[in-house]
């Protein structure tokens, strides 16, 4: 039979092995964190005006995967474009036409998505309707695409030049979001003297705008 010294010493042993096997099972059975985050869809798109749903798709150190429901932040790279709104799934919102790269983060993981804002065409206009520009030359103005009236898709639109109803090679027109206008602009290389057609397209359409192109 345990004396009341014997059984105090005991139980104070006791005690010290259970907090042992404590810490030392603290060490082994760690939560789980998370190892990596996917946005669902990986390219969204959405047009201006409307919204989608991104979800946060996440997998954690023990290989368990889930769609979030909470702890993630969503950031947008350009709020002009795009915005976005959430702490599990979020809200996408296409504010104007162009893409915008979306951030989602959890923990320490983070990853990324393309997000494009379009629009539906109802009308082109490209304007101004012509310019003049010398052999080896670019075009001092920019060409500037709108649709449905009022929205610039010039960033967006794709530029080709024709004479005589055939593409040529020497004129190529491209966007400048750096210049002091940006806009789509035309550079000649040795072409020949005469008028050519710059015809304005956006993807998703079969509207188009032409204007027109004088090499001198």
């Amino acid at each position: 039979m345990l004396t009341g010294r014997k059984l105090a010493v005991t139980l104070a042993f006791t005690v010290l092995i259970a907090l042992a096997a404590g810490v030392n099972c603290g060490k082994f059975f760690q939560p789980p964190t998370d190892s990596t985050i996917t946005i669902d869809p990986t390219a969204p798109n959405v047009e201006q005006g409307y919204t989608t749903v991104l979800q946060a798709y996440i997998v954690n150190t023990n290989n368990q995967g889930s769609y979030a429901t909470s702890g993630v932040s969503w950031s947008s790279s350009d709020t002009t474009i795009a915005t976005v709104s959430g702490t599990g799934s979020a809200t996408l919102t296409g504010v104007g036409v162009g893409t915008a790269t979306i951030t989602a983060s959890s923990e320490s993981v983070t990853n990324t998505a393309t997000a494009t804002v379009y629009i539906t065409v109802t009308s082109m206009s490209i304007s101004p309707g012509s310019q003049s520009i010398a052999a080896t030359a670019t075009t001092a103005d920019p060409f500037i695409v709108k649709a449905n009236g009022s929205i610039d898709i010039s960033s967006g639109a794709t530029l080709t030049v024709y004479q005589g109803g055939t593409e040529v090679s020497t004129i190529t027109c491209t966007y400048n979001s750096s210049a002091a206008v940006p806009g789509q602009y035309c550079s000649s290389v040795d072409a020949s003297t005469g008028t050519y057609q710059v015809v304005a397209t956006y993807t998703g359409t079969t509207i188009t705008a032409t204007a027109t192109l004088d090499i001198t």
